[in-house]
């Protein structure tokens, strides 16, 4: 425990140093970085559960197209591994924007400034959808589809969805809803709109798409 405090610490002051050296920060990015370091460094210095490193282009890449408002719904609502506002006990949304901004500048440069809130209003939402529908899919799928399970097709592996991949999200969804092979009606659970199944399956097939794109 000892050693992942140093590291996290560590990471934290040569990442703040970096960006020190880049220049002054504005009073604004300044408040995010006290924030940042009180706040969500624990997670965000070393990738905690998926989170986002600070200073990590790769990691940010896609999350500088989304946009800081897109960025920020998130951490409203939480995404995949983390609490609400990161479980922080701040109101203010300035102050959670001052966080994200900084968070954003230390990953922005003459060339990832140009992917700054470039997505487009249904990348947006769909950004949305998958962080909705994995954190269902953590609480009602997981068990089975996690590791085959009874035959339910795992994620990330397109080899066990087969033809089923194809069919779409609104056939897959029917099927989640009305029970198929070994699986319940509604996945065991009535506590999930139509919507909310949707976005579980929609997060399901997002993962072969990426596995797939990493190849290309």
């Amino acid at each position: 425990m000892k050693k992942v405090i140093i590291s996290t610490l560590f990471a934290s002051l040569y990442f703040s140093a970096q960006l020190a050296g880049a220049g002054e920060l504005s009073a604004d990015l300044k408040a995010g970085q006290d924030l940042y370091n009180q706040l969500c460094v624990n997670c965000h210095a070393t990738g905690v559960d998926g989170a986002p490193r600070l200073g990590n282009k790769d990691d940010w890449k896609e999350r500088l197209r989304m946009g800081e408002d897109t960025l920020y719904e998130a951490v409203i609502e939480g995404p995949n591994h983390m609490y609400s506002k990161g479980n922080s006990p701040i109101e203010s949304e300035g102050q959670i924007r001052s966080m994200i901004a900084y968070m954003m500048h230390s990953v922005t440069d003459d060339e990832t400034s140009k992917l700054i809130n470039t997505a487009t209003d249904e990348e947006k939402a769909r950004h949305m959808r998958l962080l909705r529908g994995y954190k269902n899919y953590d609480l009602v799928c997981f068990n089975c589809h996690n590791s085959s399970e009874e035959g339910a097709p795992q994620v990330g592996k397109p080899e066990e969805w087969g033809s089923r991949k194809d069919l779409g999200v609104d056939k897959l969804t029917d099927s989640v809803i009305n029970g198929k092979g070994h699986m319940f009606i509604r996945a065991g659970t009535a506590n999930f709109s139509e919507a909310d199944y949707k976005g579980m399956v929609e997060y399901m097939l997002s993962t072969l798409e990426r596995l797939q794109s990493s190849k290309q």
